[in-house]
């Protein structure tokens, strides 16, 4: 479960300067509250997104029914945001993976997805979010066959925290369960 962050000093737009602590969640969602208390008009959150919309065909991943193919089962109920996003203070951005499983036409496919975020109003910046994809030269465990091994989305689970260096951020992988084809 992704870890809450506190970010001191924040001016929300109409609400004043605030620390904020960020909340993920495995609901896809992303919370912002006033760190220093609840009550009063900081009963309800700062801001808050959501990465999924049903009536679009968007959902959490459901952990059991969809990663029984790979594992029997998982542990659940669902699988959106585990790992702890990090923050970029100089820029003011909250950076966060989810996934997403995504109906269309029929047809169902997975999306891991790196958002970010403005820390004053949860809106996405740089044109984002942008879709994890990509391969690496290799004949491991569900290579394409031609030297090549492939970023599969739902094989693929983005557990551990985010790490911000020299303006780069970096995310890490692991497989679910360790069940084949699967790499970290």
């Amino acid at each position: 479960m992704a870890q809450p962050l506190i970010l001191p000093n924040v001016t929300i737009p109409g609400k004043g300067v605030h620390n904020v602590v960020f909340a993920a969640t495995e609901h896809d969602s992303v919370y912002a509250f006033d760190a220093d208390g609840n009550g009063g008009v900081n009963a309800a959150p700062l801001w808050h997104v959501s990465f999924i919309n049903p009536a679009a065909g968007i959902y959490t991943i459901n952990a059991v029914a969809d990663l029984a193919s790979i594992a029997g089962g998982f542990v659940g109920p669902e699988l959106g945001i585990t790992g702890t996003p990090v923050i970029d203070p100089v820029t003011g951005t909250l950076y966060v993976v989810s996934i997403t499983k995504e109906i269309s036409n029929g047809s169902t496919n997975f999306f891991n997805r790196l958002h970010a975020l403005d820390v004053t109003t949860g809106a996405e910046k740089f044109g984002g979010p942008v879709v994890i994809q990509g391969s690496v030269p290799g004949v491991g465990d569900g290579n394409d066959g031609a030297g090549h091994v492939p970023f599969t989305q739902l094989k693929h689970h983005q557990r551990s925290s985010l790490l911000l260096e020299n303006g780069q951020v970096y995310i890490p992988f692991s497989g679910h369960f360790d069940y084949p084809p699967y790499h970290g």
